[in-house]
C-alpha cells in the first residue's frame, strides 16, 4: 500500500470509528451527530471490510425497529431515537434500497445467516415499498421532489441515482434469498433485476453517459452519482464505463474526486431559501470524497488499475492535508461559510474510502 494511502486509511478508519454511536453509525460527530440511513448503510460497507460488524448490525436493527408499517424506513433518526420519515415534502427512496444492500453485505461478510433470517421479512417489506414507486409500471421508479440524496436540487420523475440503487437492491435481495435457501424468490428477483437493467439502459443511456433524470423531458446534465453507480453495479458494460470515465476526465470532475455535476444546475432548481445560507453549491458543483471512493472501485472493476490507484492517492492527499475525512468540498477546500460548515468526521466518505482501499488491496494481491 502506498504510504500516503496507508496514512489516509488510518485517518479514515479512525474517523469512521469516531462515528460509531451506541445505536449504530452516526452521520458525523459534529454538525451531523444523528443517524442517517444513507450514511449509516453506505458507511457499513466499509465497516464490514475491516470486521467492525457490530456497528453494521446495530445500524440495520436501529432503522428496522423504526420501520413504518407500509415498509418505509426513516431517512433520519435523532441521537435520542426519534425517527423522521419525510424530508420537507417527500419520503426519500434511497434509504430503503440501501438497507437491502447493507443487510446482504453484512450477512455475506459476517457469515451471519441467522441475522438475515431474523430481518428477512422487514427487508422484503422495505423492497416492496420501493416497488410501489414504479407508478407507470415501466420497471423504473418515479419520485417526487427532494427524494434523492441531492436534497437541495429540484428533481422529480425517474432519477438515475435512485434507479441504480433500486437495481442493486433487487440484485442483492436475490442474493440474500439464495443465501437463505429461498430459491423461488431468488430467481424472481434476479429476473426482475435483469429487466430493470435492460429498461434503465434503454431509457437513460444517451450515447456516452446516462441522463441525470427524466420527467416530462430527458435532462442531459452529467451527474456523477448515478453514472458512477451504474459502472460500479454493472449496469453499464465495459465500453459504456470507459465512456463515462472519459466524460469525468473531459470536464475535470476528478480534481477533487469527485465533483457531482456538470454543468451546474440553474439557480431556479435550488430552493431560494438556501441562498442566504450559502448552500447554493451544496449539491451543485461541489465535490464529495464518497463519490470519488466509489469511482475508484468502479475504475478498478473496469480494468483501469493504474488510473484507479492514482485517484485513490488523490483522495488520500485531501484526507492527509486536512487530517480528517471531510463531508463536502468547493474549489478544493472544505465548505466553510458563515452558516454552512463541512462536517469534518463524515462517516459516509470515511467508510467508503476504507472500502476502496480494501477493495484495491485485495485485487492487487
Amino acid at each position: 500500500m502506498h504510504p500516503e494511502v496507508s496514512n489516509a486509511f488510518d485517518i479514515a478508519l479512525n474517523d469512521l470509528r469516531k462515528c460509531f454511536g451506541g445505536k449504530g453509525i452516526l452521520a458525523g460527530r459534529k454538525r451531523l451527530s444523528f443517524y442517517k440511513a444513507r450514511n449509516s448503510f453506505f458507511a457499513s460497507l466499509g465497516a464490514n471490510q475491516v470486521g467492525e460488524f457490530g456497528a453494521s448490525w446495530k445500524s440495520i436493527e436501529l432503522f428496522l425497529e423504526k420501520q413504518r408499517k407500509d415498509g418505509l424506513l426513516p431517512h433520519r433518526i435523532t441521537a435520542k431515537g426519534k425517527p423522521h420519515f419525510h424530508h420537507l415534502i417527500s419520503e426519500p427512496l434511497d434509504g430503503n434500497a440501501l438497507l437491502v444492500i447493507a443487510l446482504n453485505d453484512y450477512v455475506e461478510k459476517a457469515k451471519d445467516k441467522e441475522f438475515g433470517e431474523k430481518h428477512f421479512e422487514k427487508a422484503e417489506l422495505a423492497l416492496n415499498w420501493l416497488k410501489k414507486h414504479d407508478r407507470d409500471r415501466d420497471l423504473l421508479l418515479e419520485e417526487n421532489f427532494f427524494c434523492s440524496w441531492q436534497e437541495t436540487v429540484l428533481k422529480s420523475g425517474k432519477v438515475l441515482y435512485s434507479n441504480c440503487l433500486y437495481y442493486k437492491a433487487l440484485k442483492d435481495f436475490g442474493q440474500l434469498c439464495k443465501t437463505l435457501g429461498r430459491k423461488g424468490l431468488a430467481e424472481e428477483h434476479e429476473k426482475l433485476a435483469a429487466r430493470v437493467k435492460e429498461m434503465l439502459n434503454y431509457t437513460f443511456w444517451q450515447g456516452n453517459y446516462y441522463f441525470d433524470w427524466i420527467d416530462y423531458m430527458k435532462h442531459d446534465n452529467f451527474s456523477t452519482d448515478g453514472n458512477v453507480l451504474a459502472v460500479l453495479f454493472g449496469l453499464s458494460d465495459k465500453e459504456q464505463g470507459i465512456m463515462i470515465e472519459n466524460k469525468i476526465k473531459q470536464h475535470q470532475l476528478n480534481k477533487v474526486p469527485l465533483q457531482l455535476n456538470y454543468p451546474v444546475y440553474p439557480f431556479w432548481r435550488i430552493p431560494p431559501g438556501l441562498f442566504p445560507l450559502d448552500a447554493y453549491n451544496y449539491h451543485n458543483g461541489s465535490s464529495w470524497l464518497w463519490l470519488g471512493s466509489l469511482n475508484v472501485i468502479a475504475m478498478n472493476n473496469l480494468g483501469l488499475k493504474k488510473e484507479s490507484r492514482q485517484e485513490l492517492r488523490k483522495i488520500a492527499s485531501f484526507i492527509n492535508k486536512h487530517g480528517s475525512v471531510h463531508e463536502v468540498f468547493l474549489n478544493g477546500k472544505p465548505i466553510n461559510s458563515t452558516l454552512l460548515k463541512s462536517e469534518p468526521y463524515y462517516s459516509l466518505s470515511s467508510g467508503l474510502f476504507v472500502k476502496a482501499v480494501k477493495e484495491l488491496s485485495k485485487k492487487k494481491e
